[in-house]
């Protein structure tokens, strides 16, 4: 009821019809506010503007900034920060103009209110956390409406305490290198880093938990869901060859990541075949291939 109070109490403040504004009424008229975690209020607001066809030029998580832009060169410079305990968002329209039109349906209100919308709608699907779900009798696991099939001989598949990620690993836990997999459901971010997600994966199948470097950068193609390679990890000065792939795919509020990290360039340790086969199986209608973004800084 609150934001429904601020709203009212913000709309007193604009003027509809085409007229200058001052730097102060276009930033009441600009301005929502939402009760939430501040990382989930950026990410939703970010997350929104793509939805609405802008793209993210510029992300800085840590200032609470952003902007976003169409190829028409309009969108939206905005900031986001905290106040008590809501997050306060302020959409400012780009570029700056000698007028302003609120009214309409192509008016700014009626943006900022499909901002507004989408941004609420991601913070309450964000409320209730998916979980993986695992049938052996079938080696199938899933999470939404995401389903993949797992080697059928690998040993070893466990959960972790939230359900959040799930292990997979050829032998049961041993020394040295265990091909792994590493599947994970998490709530979607504008900005994604594909090379710590690997790392820790990494981690898990050589057995080295806080002591790899991964020393490339990890980039999707554009357009694509997965990418692979291979790589030596520094484990401390000492170099570890492995094979790895990584899949990721979204819904509006979810990503599902996979991480296969192997055996080095050849032999019995890697996973090629295991890797082309689970990603033959995958079925996951509504998700989408992440888009290409910038960096957070």
């Amino acid at each position: 009821m609150r934001w429904r109070v601020a709203l009212l109490v913000l709309s007193s403040g604009c003027v509809s019809g085409p007229r200058a504004l001052s730097a102060a009424q276009l930033e009441t008229c600009a301005t929502r506010s939402y009760v939430g975690a501040f990382d989930e209020v950026f990410d939703a607001t970010a997350l929104s503007l793509e939805r609405l066809g802008f793209s993210l030029d510029t992300v800085d998580a840590r200032q609470g900034t952003l902007v976003a832009q169409r190829r028409d060169g309009r969108g939206y410079a905005v900031t986001i920060e905290s106040r008590e305990d809501e997050r306060r968002v302020v959409a400012l329209p780009i570029p700056e103009r000698d007028v302003w039109v609120l009214d309409g349906d192509d008016g700014e209100t009626a943006r900022w209110d499909a901002l507004e919308e989408r941004t609420r709608e991601l913070l309450a699907s964000w409320r209730e956390h998916p979980e993986w779900e695992y049938a052996a009798a079938r080696e199938l696991l899933g999470v939404l409406t995401f389903r993949a099939r797992l080697p059928r001989a690998w040993e070893h598949v466990e959960s972790s305490v939230s359900r959040r990620v799930v292990l997979v690993q050829r032998s049961k836990p041993r020394r040295g290198l265990n091909p792994t997999l590493v599947f994970e459901v998490s709530r979607r971010t504008p900005v994604t880093d594909e090379r710590a997600f690997l790392l820790g994966a990494a981690e898990v199948a050589l057995g080295a938990k806080g002591r790899l470097t991964w020393p490339d950068e990890v980039a999707l193609p554009s357009g694509g869901t997965s990418a692979g390679g291979r790589v030596k990890v520094l484990d401390g000065s000492v170099a570890r060859p492995v094979t790895w792939h990584v899949w990721h795919e979204a819904t509006a509020a979810w990503t599902v990541r996979i991480a296969a990290v192997c055996g080095p360039f050849e032999g019995d340790e890697t996973c090629e075949e295991e890797w082309r086969t689970l990603t033959q199986s995958i079925g996951s209608p509504g998700f989408e291939g992440p888009r290409v973004r910038p960096r957070t800084k």
